[in-house]
């Protein structure tokens, strides 16, 4: 997955912080210098519904931290 996403070369990998299960992925995008900031899961929800996008699917999870990254530029 890191190397798909170096690929891509993304300006910032969002993710939430999840009682540390995180952790691994963080150490590994930043092992290949990926830009990765971990927020606070509280505040996705929030914006989430602030969007109107109240349904829940992977997909839409992505979506959402994608919007929220380029929305609230979160520092990292």
């Amino acid at each position: 997955m890191v190397y798909r996403l170096k690929t891509l070369e993304p300006q910032k990998v969002v993710l939430e912080a999840y009682g540390g299960l995180e952790l691994p992925l963080v150490a590994a995008l930043a092992a290949e210098e990926l830009p990765v900031v971990v927020v606070n899961p509280r505040q996705v929800p929030d914006f989430a519904k602030a969007t109107g996008k109240l349904a829940k699917s992977d997909a839409l999870d992505a979506s959402v931290l994608a919007h929220f990254g380029e929305a609230v530029k979160p520092l990292g």
